[in-house]
């Protein structure tokens, strides 16, 4: 490492306030430390992960709870593992699978076959017993009839820009007469001469009972 980057890790093991220092009862120096074997181990191992970027944070809890547990009496010949934190290491991300992997061929102790030359390909067609002439006729053929196809394609999509689209019809289909929508036109007559006999806001008039123009015809 270089030393720009080992001088702030390094700070950041000596703290302002010496908290660290009276943690670890062991006093960090420039580059030494004084203190006993296991305190020193300790140091060495915080050491390495401040420098190589590791979780050295999960080391000062631990060492904070266990100088707790040790001061107390009844909890100190018990197990302090339910009491330590289980820190997790973050898994990362998984690699990007390629698109296309690689399949490893099974290895054979054979050789490949050897490819097709051009003489064996017109051997088993039998163009290698033409004449020249008979070969470029027969060429000047194939590139004739690729040219075609594609003149082909070309004015099929040309047409399609003069196609008109498929429009809608403008009178909707009427749909089919059941029993349930059919109007009863009877029914309708009916009403309508029921309401035309009918007066709004008079009572029926009844033919059998005399209005009051024939009573005075009668006196007269």
């Amino acid at each position: 490492l270089e030393g720009a980057q080992v001088h702030p890790r390094r700070q950041s093991q000596r703290s302002a306030g010496g908290e660290e220092v009276y943690l670890k009862e062991c006093w960090p120096l420039v580059h030494k430390a004084l203190g006993d074997v296991v305190t020193r181990d300790l140091i060495r191992l915080l050491a390495r992960s401040v420098l190589f970027e590791q979780m050295w944070v999960t080391l000062d809890t631990t060492l904070m709870i266990k100088r707790e547990l040790a001061n107390d009496p009844e909890l100190r010949t018990q197990s302090w593992e339910r009491f330590l934190p289980n820190f997790r290491h973050k898994s990362l991300s998984k690699r990007k699978q390629p698109k296309k992997k690689m399949v490893k061929k099974e290895y054979t102790p054979f050789p490949p076959p050897q490819p097709e030359s051009k003489i064996d390909k017109e051997l088993a067609t039998g163009e290698f017993f033409l004449r020249e002439s008979e070969k470029r006729r027969k060429k000047m053929n194939e590139i004739k009839a690729k040219q075609a196809e594609a003149l082909s394609k070309r004015q099929e999509q040309r047409q399609k820009a003069f196609t008109p689209p498929k429009e809608k019809p403008a009178v909707k289909k009427s749909k089919p007469v059941t029993a349930e929508n059919k109007i009863d036109i009877q029914a309708i007559k009916e009403k309508v001469k029921k309401a035309k006999s009918k007066k709004l806001g008079a009572p029926p008039v009844n033919p059998e009972t005399p209005s009051a123009k024939d009573c005075k015809r009668k006196k007269v």
